[in-house]
């Protein structure tokens, strides 16, 4: 039986998205349930999406996911390790990655890759070109003999390398993104890293602290808490808390204890038993105006329990990179942040655009967010990975009209993590998700373009469902993983 909760983003004329306008405290998107399905009706699925969603449909059902039968995409030795670089780039930044191009290659051998000058991305490219070029199929599951390794890091903005290239080469490989505005923040993540795979002493135990808001009045808070961060924390059927099995010792931090005093102490490791290893996070995503000259640096702020629930916020409301210590200890976290614009900004809306109009811009320029970046280049040791939404995050990611609350991916996805795996293959989760979707969508527009009828609900969830499903990213190397051998016991 559904769940008859108040809450359902799919009973209501409204749709709602964790994300809110810095100005006034609305709600990012408030479109209703026709105008969407509107959209959707107008926008046929390309081509290009069905077959990948057919294919990695397929490859969901073998043994190793994205890779081939044979290749154990966990490793580098037979996955293999590639960097992809833009056409033009900065030679300063090449060589401020060069500790962890060395130390990949010392793992992956003679899979390892370096993609620049004329086989890096050159402007304009799709992921399926990009792929042929160098004589692989985009199509098909990774063999890394064929010249592409499974796990890709992309150097450079999303004006350099877009996000839809991105979006498609994840389907079936393993990709990650780095982009800073300086050299040097290059230089102190890709030492970073090398630095925690190689250190004795860990900088973290096996701990993990869930993070969430729940605002007064405020559907989509109210229905993340409820649906997500209450069961991920206390368990749920034959489900206990998160990292139980894992033996990691939980923080949930929920509700009115969501402060960001409370998030201040986590990245600064002063709860009891120090840092965690992974941190997952839901709140509202800080959005501006496309003229806000605060856009740039506080887009995909986290909005914390501060905030009142109503009207235009204040910089003690929200926690952005400019209140990311100095003293934070984040080297060797996973964070999971679940925002709007967590991870990034496209320069037009993904999610609403009008029939035979130009799309809706809502930024200067597609962008890395401030924060993650922050995170990954600490002075002090940075993040691993940052794994986060582009564009608006909705509830459709855990919550079904017709099945109710769906918290398997996120549960897939993280406890994955707290086994070891590398974070471009736990997140597989949401490329076969998406591909599920995807696939319906196509099956749908079919049925419409043959006159079915079909409610406005289903249309807009199933093209908002998979376009949220798409904009899921990694940042920094989708190779990394948490130590968990090495891991000491948390309190």
């Amino acid at each position: 039986m559904v769940d008859p909760s108040p809450f359902s983003v799919f009973g209501q004329d409204a749709i709602f998205a964790n994300g809110i306008f810095a100005d006034t405290g609305r709600p990012l998107c408030e479109w209703d349930v026709a105008r969407l399905a509107q959209i959707a009706r107008a926008h046929a699925l390309p081509r290009h999406e069905q077959h990948y969603a057919q294919t990695k449909y397929y490859a969901a059902t073998q043994p190793y996911c994205g890779t081939i039968g044979g290749v154990k995409p966990d490793d580098l030795a037979q996955a293999g390790w590639g960097i992809i670089f833009p056409a033009r780039i900065d030679d300063a930044i090449k060589q401020a990655l060069q500790p962890l191009i060395a130390h990949r290659r010392r793992q992956a051998g003679d899979l390892c890759r370096v993609f620049e000058n004329a086989e890096g991305y050159q402007p304009g490219e799709s992921c399926a070109e990009w792929l042929a070029r160098h004589r692989v199929e985009a199509y098909m599951p990774v063999d890394p003999h064929k010249g592409v390794p499974f796990y890709l890091l992309l150097i450079g903005s999303p004006e350099e390398i877009p996000f839809e290239f991105q979006y498609e080469l994840d389907i079936f490989w393993a990709v990650g993104r780095l982009h800073f505005e300086q050299p040097d923040d290059y230089r102190r993540y890709a030492e970073s890293v090398a630095a925690y795979e190689q250190a004795i002493k860990l900088p973290n135990s096996r701990r993990v602290a869930i993070f969430a808001t729940a605002h007064e009045q405020d559907n989509a808070t109210q229905m993340f808490a409820k649906y997500v961060a209450e069961p991920l924390a206390q368990g749920e059927g034959e489900h206990g808390p998160l990292g139980a099995k894992q033996n990691f010792h939980l923080n949930a931090i929920l509700g009115a204890n969501a402060k960001k005093e409370a998030l201040t102490r986590i990245v600064q490791g002063h709860d009891a038993g120090g840092p965690p290893a992974l941190l997952f996070s839901g709140t509202h995503g800080l959005g501006f105006q496309p003229d806000d000259p605060r856009l740039p640096v506080m887009q995909g702020a986290l909005v914390c329990q501060d905030w009142p629930g109503k009207g235009s916020l204040k910089s003690a409301h929200s926690f952005s990179a400019h209140d990311l210590p100095a003293d934070a200890r984040v080297h060797g976290l996973i964070h999971f942040c679940f925002a709007c614009y967590s991870a990034g900004c496209p320069q037009c809306d993904d999610f609403i655009k009008p029939p035979h109009a130009q799309p809706e811009r809502i930024a200067p320029q597609a962008m890395i967010a401030r924060l993650p970046q922050k995170l990954l280049a600490h002075p002090e040791g940075g993040a691993l990975a940052v794994l986060g939404h582009v564009d608006r995050a909705w509830s459709y990611s855990f919550y079904s009209s017709h099945a109710g609350p769906q918290l398997q991916s996120f549960r897939d996805v993280m406890t994955r993590l707290l086994e070891g795996e590398r974070v471009g293959l736990a997140t597989d989760q949401f490329d076969v998700r998406r591909a599920a979707l995807s696939f319906a969508l196509a099956n749908q527009q079919r049925d419409l373009s043959y006159g079915k009828q079909i409610p406005d609900h289903e249309v807009a969830s199933l093209w908002a469902a998979r376009n949220d499903a798409r904009n899921y990213i990694v940042l920094g190397d989708p190779a990394v993983r948490l130590r968990v051998e090495d891991l000491k016991a948390g309190p």
